[in-house]
């Protein structure tokens, strides 16, 4: 076997792991989890169904605790601590495909709006010669916001990392990355459906 055929087939088996890591963290049902309920009328939110799981202290205090009880209970398998994961694993793989240009992965990631904004980023900069940033640290990540809008759920997390931009060297990046989901989908993906400056 030549060396390009080796190359190849390494860089598929990292992108499969990488693929699988994702699916693991942000989209993998346990089995656990209750059939969604009918929506109460009005899009109220039904005080009688219970938490699954309390939420963290942290989160509870702060920004976002409303929205994620409602989403909680609209959703009784969302759990913050584990999206909050998943969600870093969203940002490495996000920046990581951005920079790389690889369209495709970030088609799996991204609301149709967001991917339509990052492909002609990818576009404008393979026409320049440019090249994308890179990932050096993900330095934290943190529910900022959280809301339940109709069947929308919507969890804001705000990261911040280091980057590499060739000659300009590294730059800490403070954003806010605003993940949604259909609660009622059997879909349990979510996708990155806004990104603003923190």
């Amino acid at each position: 076997m030549d060396q390009g055929l080796i190359e190849i087939f390494v860089l598929a088996l990292v992108a499969g792991f990488v693929l699988f890591r994702l699916y693991v963290t942000l989209g993998r049902r346990t089995g656990e989890e209750r059939e969604p309920r009918p929506a109460p009328a009005q899009g109220g939110i039904a005080p009688d169904v219970p938490l699954a799981k309390p939420l963290p202290t942290a989160v509870s205090a702060g920004a976002g605790g409303e929205g994620l009880v409602a989403i909680m209970r609209a959703d009784p398998s969302f759990d913050p601590e584990f999206f909050v994961a998943g969600a870093k694993s969203a940002y490495e793989m996000i920046v990581g495909a951005f920079a790389k240009g690889d369209r495709d992965t970030l088609r799996d990631l991204l609301t149709p709006r967001v991917f339509d904004s990052y492909a002609a980023a990818i576009t404008a900069r393979e026409a320049s010669g440019d090249v994308g940033p890179e990932l050096v640290r993900l330095k934290s990540a943190e529910i900022a916001d959280a809301a339940l809008q109709g069947d929308t759920a919507r969890v804001t997390v705000k990261f911040e990392a280091e980057l590499a931009e060739g000659a300009t060297g590294i730059r800490d990046a403070r954003e806010k990355w605003t993940f949604e989901r259909d609660v009622r989908s059997s879909n349990p993906n979510w996708y990155l459906g806004r990104v603003t400056a923190a």
